[in-house]
């Protein structure tokens, strides 16, 4: 179902005592797989991801299937929280790794946190740094900075 403001929902209907009501099991722009994990967790009845994605597409939803990227973010993370990789894992992540060009810059840690976000998630960060930024004060003096003149004392 699409939304006045271009969001889309996956909805659940169910029939209670008071008659037919649904629910919200998702919200998005983007269909992704993270999406359809939230609505099949919030779902209560039997849960078919192949005709939420079939329905999407027929409405012309966007779609985001990036298996590889996701589950490397969560590798990262769990790394870095502590995690260890069983030796034979570790020595074949790192060939396949080598094999492409690995010349990552220092940039790269920062930007693993933005790499697949979805353009909700960009807004709101752009949206909270352009408020960041007005709200730092701004001096404009005209003209050159001069520095007062020093005087020696005498007693």
């Amino acid at each position: 179902m699409q939304r006045a403001d271009g969001r889309f929902e996956i909805r659940e209907s169910v029939t209670t005592s008071a008659g037919p009501r649904a629910h919200t099991l998702a919200s998005f722009r983007v269909v992704d797989d993270r999406v359809i994990a939230q609505a099949r967790a919030r779902a209560r009845r039997p849960f078919d991801a192949q005709k939420i994605r079939a329905r999407a597409r027929a409405l012309g939803v966007p779609e985001r299937r990036d298996g590889a990227s996701a589950s490397a973010r969560a590798l990262i993370r769990q790394l870095r929280d502590g995690g260890q990789l069983p030796p034979a894992l570790r020595s074949e992540l790192a060939r396949l790794l080598s094999n492409g060009k690995t010349d990552y810059s220092d940039a790269l840690e920062g930007a693993l946190e933005w790499i697949g976000a979805d353009d909700a998630r960009r807004g709101r960060a752009l949206r909270d740094l352009l408020r960041l930024a007005s709200a730092i004060p701004s001096r404009r003096r005209p003209g050159r900075l001069a520095f007062p003149r020093l005087v020696s004392a005498r007693s």
